[in-house]
């Protein structure tokens, strides 16, 4: 039997999104159920961190005290937001944010903790002055980690499982591929496709769905959320349509276009590093569909072995030429920055590394 493995998921968020708080311990508990029932010789456990169960009394500011409790040492952090920041601190506008901070901060250290945050874009009730205030800070965040390539989005309390799972998953698989040193699966490389009539309907709608928002309704954030709530549902429908992934690129549908961004987002794959650099180029698409394809290569930055060190490097190279010919959109090539360091700590840690 292996010696067992737990992996802490860390999650930080004010008090409005408890019921997602309580979704993700039943969820890695569900998982928890099923790793031990389909591999119990891998010995491997999920562990929920979280200030209710982490932390206990004692002096100091409540942050101070989670901070000093709660060492930065997790696997996975898992931010929630929907239309409070929380609690300000003494270094920053709220707890939660000052958790995401840390988080950060070590994340620069190494590969750790994979960091996700989504936003729940329910309808708010008409806020309050105070209200309004906690909403400003919400925003104002959420424009600096979409500027990052951080965030996803989920329509409503209920449906926040759905979103967090897949996401979930994929940073779990790839942290056991990183520790053990294997080379990460082969995906995405072509064969009959074998996708059911349900799931192409369903891409399908999803592709038209976003191609009559974008061409129907005025630019603006209304309809950069519609489409972002469209986008997350992509992602859901990501490994039903992996094999149509060929077609999707060559689509001469935004959407389709999209749906394809959507697949290689969830599944990394180094052999198609050169078509989502082209994506940049603002005479082939519109910036949100640029956005999300400067995002998927930041993931597979973070997801694709040192060996494609090269690869990575060339394509975002191609990436930030085509990026600069928009002018006034500098959320493309903040996420090209970030994932210009990513890849140089990959590839610097990967030539400092002794040989076998």
């Amino acid at each position: 039997m292996s010696e067992p493995r737990v992996l802490r998921v860390f999650v930080a968020s004010p008090d409005d999104v408890a019921q997602e708080r309580d979704t993700l311990a039943k969820l890695l508990a569900d998982i928890n159920d099923v790793l031990v029932y389909l591999a119990p010789e891998k010995g491997l456990r999920l562990e929920l961190v979280r200030y209710e169960t982490h932390s206990y009394p004692d002096i100091g500011a409540p942050q101070e005290v989670i901070n000093r409790e709660i060492p930065v040492d997790y696997d996975i952090f898992v931010g929630i937001m929907w239309k409070r920041a929380g609690t300000p601190t003494s270094t920053a506008p709220s707890g939660t944010i000052e958790e995401f901070n840390r988080a950060c901060e070590r994340r620069k250290q190494g590969s750790l903790p994979r960091i996700m945050f989504y936003f729940c874009d329910a309808p708010i009730p008409m806020p309050t002055a105070s209200e309004m205030q906690q909403l400003s800070e919400v925003v104002k965040f959420r424009s600096q980690l979409a500027s990052q390539g951080l965030t996803v989005s989920y329509p409503s309390h209920a449906e926040f499982g759905d979103h967090v799972r897949g996401g979930l998953l994929r940073a779990i698989r790839d942290i056991l591929i990183e520790t053990a040193g294997t080379p990460k699966p082969a995906m995405l490389t072509g064969g009959s496709p074998s996708v059911d009539t349900s799931s192409r309907e369903g891409a399908a709608q999803l592709a038209k769905d976003y191609d009559q928002i974008r061409r129907d309704m005025s630019s603006g954030d209304e309809r950069t959320r519609r489409m972002e709530g469209i986008f997350s549902r992509m992602k859901i429908e990501a490994p039903k349509v992996k094999d149509l992934l060929s077609s999707f690129q060559e689509s001469s549908s935004a959407g389709e276009r999209l749906i394809a961004i959507a697949v290689l987002n969830m599944f990394p794959n180094a052999n198609h590093l050169d078509w989502l650099a082209e994506r940049m180029d603002p005479e082939q698409e519109k910036p949100f569909v640029s956005y999300h394809a400067a995002v998927a290569l930041l993931d597979a930055v973070i997801n694709l072995p040192a060996e494609n060190c090269t690869e990575l490097r060339n394509a975002l190279a191609r990436a930030r030429e085509l990026a600069l010919r928009l002018k006034g959109d500098p959320d493309r090539l903040t996420v090209l920055r970030r994932a210009d360091q990513e890849v140089e700590q990959k590839c610097v840690k990967s030539k400092s590394a002794p040989s076998p």
